[in-house]
């Protein structure tokens, strides 16, 4: 984590982009739902905390407190950033051309890769295995352009697991609910071993000594199902609200559906042979 201020400039230009996209959006009619505008806010004040003094500062020291904030930078605020759906909310602020830019984007090549279920767990498994398990976390502290680098990954990285779980956000390819559960069962297996090896191999080594490391790793390993169950609870939660409205619309059809025509009964009475 930064022992500086200078995060807080990106995290401004973060808050004001969303602002401006949503001001854009009142002052043209339209509404942005308050429960996303909160989620948002809370997203990037958590990622403050994160990476801004005191905590920030102390996660130099402390190993426990460093898994504070990395929980916070990498679970906890892409969590709420991808509730707020940032990407939805620049679709309906930006002009055409812009819409059409990043909707070209989004159904890229590389987009459909990077939003594959098995590589989005690979970025987010694998960047908390080479920082934890290897001498990148040694280096990382030592230089901080590359601790930037690694923040800004755990961001990101969380930041399209938690879409492809829970955000509103179109994407590419989208799993559906038994794939989402799948994804988020190998992420939450993923995350528990990794908090093991750590808590058992005393890893990594620089962290301090055994009984912070072996602390830290327990912090990973509760707060980390924590999150995770607050995401399953978000998944389920999705999944019961799309099959209300299905069946709020599959009501209004069968209502404003037209009687069918009865066949006309005769009422004469039948001629003599």
């Amino acid at each position: 984590m930064s022992t500086g201020w200078w995060p807080a400039l990106p995290l401004l230009a973060v808050a004001g982009a969303y602002l401006a996209a949503g001001l854009r959006l009142h002052r043209r009619g339209d509404c942005w739902p308050l429960r996303r505008w909160a989620a948002a806010a809370a997203g990037v004040a958590t990622l403050g905390i994160a990476l801004l003094p005191p905590l920030a500062t102390h996660a130099h020291h402390l190993f426990v407190v460093h898994v504070v904030a990395h929980l916070l930078l990498a679970m906890v605020a892409p969590l709420l950033l991808a509730l707020g759906a940032p990407v939805t909310l620049a679709l309906r602020a930006l002009p055409t051309p812009g819409r059409r830019h990043l909707l070209a984007v989004l159904h890229s090549a590389p987009a459909c890769v990077v939003t594959w279920p098995p590589a989005v767990l690979v970025l987010e498994l694998g960047g908390m295995a080479a920082f934890y398990l290897t001498d990148l976390f040694a280096l990382a502290h030592a230089h901080p352009a590359l601790m930037a680098l690694v923040d800004l990954h755990m961001v990101l990285a969380g930041f399209l697991l938690a879409t492809l779980l829970v955000g509103p956000d179109p994407l590419p390819r989208r799993p559906g609910t038994v794939g989402a559960l799948l994804t988020l069962l190998v992420a939450a297996a993923g995350h528990d071993v990794l908090a093991k090896l750590m808590y058992a191999r005393l890893l990594p080594a620089e962290a301090g000594s055994a009984a912070d490391i072996r602390l830290g790793a327990q912090v990973m390993y509760y707060g980390g199902s924590a999150v995770e169950v607050a995401l399953a609870v978000a998944l389920m939660a999705a999944w019961y609200a799309r099959g209300g409205r299905e069946l709020r619309r599959e009501r209004r059809r069968t209502v404003s559906a037209p009687a069918p025509a009865r066949a006309p009964v005769s009422g004469g009475h039948p001629a003599p042979g």
